[in-house]
């Protein structure tokens, strides 16, 4: 339970310095969050597109697939897809964002 509660810390205090962040960042960052919780801490963890589209509420898989991909860019998740249907994609949090967070990739 700490480790969830640094994660979320950590997060938050991100966000408030990344202007690149928007409510689907943080809509998605959260299921993942509780996700990982289920999987009881061990990651990187096993995902559902569909499942987190929902609970995210995300209606566009290219809005997902932008919105995960850019978490994992910025470094807030590591991110690793399977294009295999058979297998499912797996993420795994990160829980150290200073080094990241002060000098944002702005476009």
């Amino acid at each position: 339970m700490e480790q969830i509660k640094k994660a979320l810390e950590d997060f938050m205090s991100g966000i408030d310095r990344d202007p690149r962040i928007s409510l689907s960042h943080i809509g998605l960052f959260s299921v993942l969050l509780h996700l990982r919780e289920e999987n009881e801490g061990i990651e990187p963890f096993p995902i559902k597109r569909e499942e987190l589209m929902k609970s995210a509420k995300i209606s566009s898989t290219a809005t997902y697939f932008k919105i995960i991909g850019q978490l994992h860019e910025y470094g807030y998740i590591q991110y690793f897809p399977t294009f295999n249907r058979m297998s499912q994609s797996r993420v795994k949090l990160s829980f150290d964002h200073a080094s990241h967070l002060s000098k944002p990739k702005i476009r």
